[in-house]
């Protein structure tokens, strides 16, 4: 196979895995096993294909099943952040007004406002 299309089909698989798993702890070296790649050739290869690291990926998905569960009218923050997978409060505070420049709470109370 053209190594091309192999390239596709490994980040296809990391994808796919990491939309599974998300909800519970990922590990590089578990996505790079996936690819046999090293942790390092890994690490690369996925920021070259995907403009991101593996990290910010994985966050950026957690993030966005928390804001489907707080449009779901979830609003426990700390109920909504471990079961998206992040399992330290500041760290999902942190990552979420970085991505949506709001916190958690200020997120659900414009919830709250529009579905008045």
């Amino acid at each position: 196979k053209k190594e091309k299309e192999q390239h596709s089909e490994k980040l296809k698989s990391v994808l796919d895995y990491i939309g599974e798993h998300y909800a519970e702890p990922i590990s590089i070296a578990e996505l790079a096993e996936l690819c046999y790649f090293s942790e390092y050739h890994f690490m690369r290869f996925f920021k070259k294909h995907m403009n991101m690291t593996c990290i910010q990926y994985i966050n950026n998905i957690r993030l966005e099943k928390a804001v489907e569960l707080f449009e779901h009218g979830n609003t426990s923050i700390l109920e909504v952040s471990l079961s998206v997978g992040f399992h330290n409060l500041s760290y999902f505070y942190r990552a979420f007004k970085a991505k949506y420049h709001m916190t958690p709470l200020a997120f659900i109370k414009r919830l709250e406002l529009d579905s008045v």
